[in-house]
């Protein structure tokens, strides 16, 4: 394996998520940001068509989608909650300095499953999320209760009905080195076919 490739592996078998609730509001320049994003849509797409859209959330606009479409959607899904907590669903996307919405968005291409699309627009969450860690960001890829609620969808410019939220990818700074988790042992989630 050549150097290039073992500090990939590296990366891979080292990178870890911060959560978005102990993030700082620390975003990636335009260009870093931009190199992020053409990382993510470097991934597997049956037929090129690109079964996903990305919408980007920085800036001022962080607290306005709160205030504009969250808040409303959690009020009314959520009306005996304490004005607190839907201070605290209002002010989600502040957490970190940018949040990218990934919409899987299924084209009408009848020999490309939409099980394929679904998990193309998976690959563009996952690989988001890697780029931005190997720039030296915090990330974490969610969805929470705000990606299965039409409302948002549609303010993302998602089809409800057609279209699915499938996830947001947090990017900021981190206050603290995350620590590791338990991970599953290959021999529970590993096996090879025709073996014993």
């Amino acid at each position: 394996m050549n150097l290039h490739g073992e500090k990939t592996l590296d990366f891979l078998l080292n990178r870890r998520s911060v959560t978005a609730k102990t993030m700082t509001d620390r975003s990636p320049s335009p260009q870093q940001l931009e190199a992020m994003l053409t990382a993510a849509v470097r991934v597997p797409d049956h037929g090129k068509i690109a079964p996903w859209n990305l919408v980007v959330i920085q800036g001022d606009a962080r607290a306005e989608f709160g205030e504009q479409v969250l808040r409303p959607a959690f009020a009314r899904v959520n009306p005996d909650a304490q004005p607190s907590t839907v201070d605290i669903e209002a002010a989600k996307f502040t957490r970190a300095g940018v949040v990218v919405a990934v919409l899987s968005t299924p084209k009408d291409v009848a020999k490309i499953p939409v099980w394929e699309m679904h998990l193309s627009a998976g690959a563009v969450c996952a690989t988001l999320l890697y780029a931005a860690q190997s720039a030296g960001f915090a990330a974490q890829w969610l969805t929470e209760w705000m990606a299965f609620d039409d409302a948002v969808l549609s303010a993302l410019g998602g089809q409800p009905g057609r279209d699915q939220i499938a996830g947001f990818i947090y990017i900021g700074g981190q206050r603290e080195e995350p620590t590791e988790r338990p991970r599953p042992a290959l021999e529970d989630v590993v096996t090879r076919w025709g073996e014993g």
